[in-house]
């Protein structure tokens, strides 16, 4: 089944856990998001036995609804459940009975019965709830609980545990309408930290008129897909399958728009704000999989939603030094996993993901480097921007150590993205993410220069300059890293990353042979995300067709009808459900490779844009470049880029294959060839983009 939610508040439908967004219990490696009984579930009981009349279940997207319709013999039972968008501590379920009309006298004069059931599920183990308490509030009688979790994430950073109340409406175990005419009933439940916020949103919303309370809610999700969004004809499953992504990744984010004010927002998790309380649910931890795979797409379409994110890494960088120190380096190291404190979290049962996988720290200022390209935000970079980045180099800085035998930096004990090989030395793409986060701390101290001061930038750059990067030059790839047996098996997308999302230059046959060796040895159980970079890969190089079979295979095995929930492995029984990663890698094949938008720290390009595999027309909107707002529009027969809005201080000129157009509000542009499309605006500062060359050892004839 999908999920509500409104990134405060969500459950899976007709579950009876309720996740809020900050709420975990559990001792370090032991927390997990914290279980709330969901008061909100509410079942008709045609939908829980044999009955004659079959319901039929549907997800409204477009309005962020799961509605259930059940045809009576004297009535259509219409349920909405949903996560208010706008009163966003509440869960409701309004319940619709529409009379029929009726010749049979014996109907006239008899009421209409509709047997409904509360199933919370049983007592929380996560939060010590007192005794429910009833109490009358307008006629109505409300109940309500408060309690607190078991047990802090770290007494350090967190000395008590978090507080939790909910409220809810009392559920009759049937309803009563007249025979003529139509009714709604609206049951509702709202959760938060704060016992008086939650009271007081419950009043509001038991306040509001049922038809209204409803149309504020579509209101302001009508108002997220005016933002962006991405538009296929011709192709009706994929068409669906991209909604119901964007559907999950939005109802795990925060309203723009709120009754009240909205806590701190803490993070993405690779299954989303609907689950967490088990091991394979991710516990709703961070990982490395919010930047890297979620983080791309959205900044592209809501910019304001990847400063949310990295704005829990900021909120959380005073945790990542005490990391760094504890394990004798300097700076930021980010964990593996975080969750509430910022501490590290992972599982007593994986200790080796937890010590050796610190390319997160360079996931994060990559991140960062994708959200300064598409922004620019100077705001950003005072409160914390200019820090983070730096430290994060710093930590990188201190891990780099040089081998005076080949007269190159290593950096020796890690574990890449393939979690099948541990404790190695010079990992392909941690070297890379980590050469990146150098380069980018020496041009970001130029950046910030009139208000932040760093100590010799240069040094990062030479150290970055002189990483090691392996490189196997008879075979012509990237053995993932040093000493890597060819031929060994691997878990997932590694050595290939380098190529896309990371853009490292390379020769054409490098990153040719690094995608075909890396498909063959790759693990047939491994994660959906895999798939979409090779996907993006064979684009770039131009093979249509291998693009096209991988493209399938990315989300084919993956996706869980009728509703497009993701399962993160191919069999559906293993493995963590709705997983938001595979989405992300997923919607990444379709912006930065059939789309072929790329973004570079000076420029935006647009390469070899093309129709997915069936569709007949293939719209990105939205798109957000310096305060601008573009549209790409692919179709069979043309291509073409419109402007909706620009901003005055980042004026742009783009390039369309022939001369250059300064583009303008109103603007429509035909793209005529292939590209590369380039966009630019003036410079930004007197600042030299980085090198962003690693291993000076590596022979670089012309690079992709």
């Amino acid at each position: 089944m999908p999920s509500i939610g409104n990134g405060h508040i969500a459950a899976n439908v007709f579950g009876d856990t309720v996740y809020m967004n900050g709420l975990y219990n559990g001792h370090k490696g032991e927390s997990h998001r914290a279980r709330i009984p969901n008061w909100a579930n509410i079942r008709l009981n045609s939908t829980l036995t044999r009955h004659p009349f079959s319901p039929v279940y549907s997800l409204n997207t477009k309005e962020g609804v799961f509605k259930v319709r059940v045809d009576r013999e004297r009535s259509i039972v219409t349920q909405m459940i949903y996560a208010h968008r706008y009163y966003t501590r509440a869960l409701i379920n309004q319940i619709k009975v529409d009379s029929k009309t009726h010749n049979d006298p014996s109907f006239i004069h008899h009421e209409i019965w509709v047997a409904i059931s509360l199933m919370p599920g049983p007592d929380s183990k996560d939060v010590a709830f007192q005794n429910p308490v009833p109490e009358i509030i307008n006629g109505r009688t409300i109940w309500s609980s408060c309690g607190q979790t078991w047990e802090s994430e770290d007494t350090t950073y967190q000395p008590m545990p978090v507080d939790v109340c909910a409220y809810w409406t009392s559920v009759p175990d049937h309803l009563v309408v007249p025979q003529h005419g139509s009714r709604i009933f609206t049951f509702a439940m709202t959760a938060d930290k704060n016992r008086t916020v939650a009271k007081e949103e419950l009043i509001k919303v038991l306040q509001e008129d049922g038809e209204k309370l409803y149309e504020k809610h579509v209101e302001e999700w009508q108002k997220l897909y005016l933002e962006g969004g991405i538009k296929i004809e011709g192709n009706l499953k994929l068409a669906k399958i991209v909604h119901g992504i964007w559907y999950y990744f939005l109802s795990s984010l925060p309203s723009a728009k709120s009754y009240q004010p909205l806590d701190r927002f803490y993070g993405l998790s690779p299954t989303g704000l609907a689950t967490g309380g088990t091991f394979e649910d991710y516990e709703g931890h961070n990982f490395w999989d919010t930047e890297t795979w979620m983080f791309p797409s959205i900044l592209l379409l809501y910019p304001r939603y990847a400063k949310t994110l990295i704005q829990y890494r900021l909120d959380t960088a005073y945790v990542a030094a005490e990391l760094a120190k504890l394990t004798g380096h300097k700076g930021y190291r980010f964990p593996w996993e975080s969750a509430y404190t910022g501490v590290e979290v992972t599982q007593p049962c994986c200790p080796l993901v937890a010590e050796f996988q610190q390319h997160i720290s360079g996931c994060i200022s990559f991140a960062t480097r994708q959200y300064l390209a598409t922004t620019r935000d100077e705001e950003w970079l005072k409160q914390g921007g200019c820090a983070i980045v730096t430290h994060i180099a710093d930590f990188w800085a201190s891990r780099a150590i040089i081998n005076y035998t080949t007269g190159l930096y290593d950096i020796e004990n890690v574990m890449g993205p393939d979690e099948d090989h541990s404790n190695v030395s010079n990992s392909v793409f941690t070297n890379v993410v980590a050469g990146y986060s150098l380069y980018l701390a020496q041009y970001v101290s130029c950046l910030c220069k009139d208000y932040f001061m760093a100590k010799d930038p240069d040094h990062w750059a030479d150290i970055a300059w002189s990483l090691a990067l392996p490189y196997d030059e008879a075979l012509d790839y990237h053995p993932q890293f040093e000493g890597y047996p060819r031929g060994e098996e691997i878990k997932q997308a590694d050595a290939v990353l380098l190529g896309f999302p990371l853009q490292y230059k390379m020769n054409v046959s490098t990153r040719a042979n690094d995608l075909s060796y890396y498909e063959s040895v790759t693990r047939s159980d491994g994660p959906a995300m895999t798939w979409s970079m090779h996907t993006i890969g064979h684009l770039q190089l131009q093979d249509n067709v291998k693009a096209a079979e991988l493209f399938n295979k990315s989300y084919q095995s993956y996706v869980r009808e009728p509703f497009k929930v993701w399962s993160e492995l191919q069999r559906p029984d293993i493995g963590a459900m709705n997983f938001f990663t595979g989405m992300g890698g997923f919607l990444q094949t379709l912006i930065f490779g059939y789309a072929g938008i790329s973004i570079h720290l000076d420029r935006l390009e647009i390469n070899w844009p093309q129709l997915p595999p069936e569709a007949t027309r293939f719209k990105v909107k939205g798109i957000k470049y310096l305060g601008s707002n573009l549209i790409l529009d692919i179709q069979t027969s043309r291509m073409k880029l419109i402007v909706t809005e620009v901003d005055d201080n980042w004026p742009l000129v783009m390039n369309n294959g022939r001369y250059n157009v300064t583009l303008v509000p109103g603007m429509s542009v035909t793209l005529t060839g292939t590209g590369p499309f380039t966009i630019r605006s003036k410079p930004w500062k007197e600042c030299k983009l980085p090198a962003d060359i690693i291993g000076n050892n590596y022979l670089r004839p012309i690079g992709l």
